[in-house]
């Protein structure tokens, strides 16, 4: 009977370490490309799945300055936990920290997504920018397109 328990605390061990390193942040590499400007900073939204990009309600929203842009590239680096994730980028230009439209609803300033360029003028799905972190490390590409 002793030796059952040592295999079942074993085997629960096991499991509740996967979960712990499954928990802790991933570094995804991102490189975003296009940049027309060296003024604002690239705003970077993480989204976890299609409601939260419908709602525009990401689980993250991190700022980075373009001081070390160079001919129109920024790597940054992010820190999220090991799952599925889909990222919205604003090259916010003016500083405002939010994406400017004109009446129409178009956007006044670059916009980009993970792995994923927009082509026309409909908005994505999360799908068509999703991908998995897994430990250690993703890259990423986000290429900005103005309107």
């Amino acid at each position: 009977m002793s030796s059952f328990r040592y295999v079942v605390s074993g085997f629960l061990l096991s499991i509740i370490s996967s979960l712990l390193i499954e928990a802790h942040a991933q570094t995804v590499n991102v490189t975003v490309s296009n940049i027309k400007s060296n003024q604002g900073q690239i705003i970077i939204a993480v989204f976890k799945d299609q409601q939260g990009f419908k709602d525009e309600k990401p689980v993250s929203r991190q700022k980075f300055p373009k001081a070390a842009i160079a001919k129109g590239v920024l790597k940054v680096s992010l820190e999220v936990p090991a799952g599925t994730y889909g990222l919205a980028l604003v090259d916010d230009e003016n500083n405002s920290g939010k994406m400017e439209k004109n009446m129409l609803g178009i956007p006044k300033e670059g916009v980009g997504f993970s792995n994923f360029y927009l082509s026309g003028m409909s908005k994505p799905t999360f799908h068509d920018f999703k991908f998995e972190v897994k430990p250690p490390s993703v890259a990423v590409e986000c290429k900005i397109r103005y309107f």
